[in-house]
């Protein structure tokens, strides 16, 4: 069976709860996809130590650091499962 790779972009604070229902429902289909998300503009804020989101650790999740110096946070404050890329739109490119 042909490994699939799925990419999705996440910008928006109100698209996170959309993002993990996707997730889900993509895993329930095919539990074999390699699932990666990037994170920029202001969403970046939500995945940070001390918020409440939940990371699936099936999932490659690559936040901005273009957004996150946008935003001031510090790199050491990101959640641990998180990756930092320089940019999100170029990672989205390349990860297509």
């Amino acid at each position: 069976m042909k490994t699939i790779k799925v990419v999705l972009h996440v910008s928006d604070i109100n698209q996170i709860n959309r993002m993990k229902s996707n997730i889900n429902n993509l895993f329930k289909e095919d539990q074999n996809l390699i699932i990666s998300i990037v994170i920029n503009g202001e969403a970046v804020t939500k995945f940070i130590n001390g918020n409440d989101i939940e990371i699936n650790t099936n999932v490659n999740y690559y936040v901005c650091n273009n957004s996150l110096e946008a935003n001031k946070i510090n790199k050491k404050d990101i959640l641990k499962d998180v990756f930092i890329t320089p940019s999100g739109v170029h990672k989205l490119i390349l990860l297509q």
